[in-house]
């Protein structure tokens, strides 16, 4: 693949993850519209992430080179949004830091923009002030959701392989607060289970990948007919489970053999 392909194919994936012209907006014409195999052009956006921080992005020529010895250093410029300054967050020092992480993330030739959202997205939750305005205001949105209906997806796919898709399911449902499971394979599920606004958030986000094919199979709510316990309270991980044991793993987890069998067609069946 080259330089031009792995760059479009991030900015691709950005498109789906975000949505243009609210959180995504190119300042020049959208990748797809340019034929970067014969202009050597330079790709710019800005992202907005969490509603708390803008993230400026030049993507020039080369990006990425692929070449640690060689690398093409995108540019990033962070500001925070007007709710996240009153609320006391030191821009300047977000900055300076994300600067220098920067500096060293991009050294590997890598695509790296995603790195960055997570790096960012890390710092916006890891900031606590117990005094600050937005700690209340979070504070209050924990109390809303707890009041809200709590929903389990089941997610089919015709696979799941893909690391790029397999870091996204894991770092939706962290950022997303949701418990649950993905089981890479063929087929592949993602199990999610948390507050029904989160939940169907993160279905809109997977749903939006490039899927040979995925399905919502069930959404259970919470108190409804064999489903009044959580399944998945130590949050979400990712199992590396044969075909044949996941029923055994499920199972382990309040998972009825109907339930199985609504998902993917059978029973669920422990081992003798």
């Amino acid at each position: 693949m080259s330089t031009y392909e792995d760059r479009d194919a991030e900015v691709e994936l950005l498109k789906s993850m975000f949505q243009v012209g609210d959180e995504l907006s190119f300042v020049q014409n959208e990748p797809s519209k340019l034929n970067c195999n014969l202009d050597p052009c330079s790709i710019h956006f800005t992202l907005k992430i969490m509603g708390l921080a803008e993230l400026t992005v030049q993507l020039p020529p080369g990006y990425p080179s692929g070449d640690s010895a060689a690398p093409v250093i995108p540019f990033m410029t962070l500001r925070l949004l007007s709710c996240a300054q009153t609320c006391g967050m030191n821009e300047r020092m977000l900055s300076t830091r994300f600067s220098s992480w920067l500096q060293e993330a991009a050294t590997t030739g890598e695509p790296v923009v995603f790195a960055a959202i997570d790096w960012i997205r890390d710092e916006l939750e890891n900031w606590k002030s117990p005094d600050s305005a937005l700690s209340s205001q979070l504070e209050d949105l924990s109390l809303t959701a707890a009041k809200a209906p709590v929903v389990c997806l089941w997610i089919v796919s015709h696979h799941i392989r893909s690391p790029i898709k397999r870091r996204l399911i894991l770092a939706w449902a962290g950022e997303l607060k949701l418990g649950g499971c993905s089981m890479p394979g063929r087929p592949g599920l993602i199990v999610v289970e948390g507050d029904a606004d989160n939940a169907d958030e993160y279905w809109r986000r997977i749903r939006g990948l490039q899927w040979k094919h995925i399905q919502l199979r069930d959404r259970e709510i919470f108190g409804n007919g064999e489903y009044n316990a959580l399944r998945f309270p130590e949050g979400f991980s990712e199992l590396m489970v044969a075909h044949q044991s996941r029923f055994s793993w499920l199972s382990a987890r309040g998972v009825s053999s109907e339930q199985y069998k609504l998902v993917f067609g059978i029973p669920g069946r422990l081992p003798q």
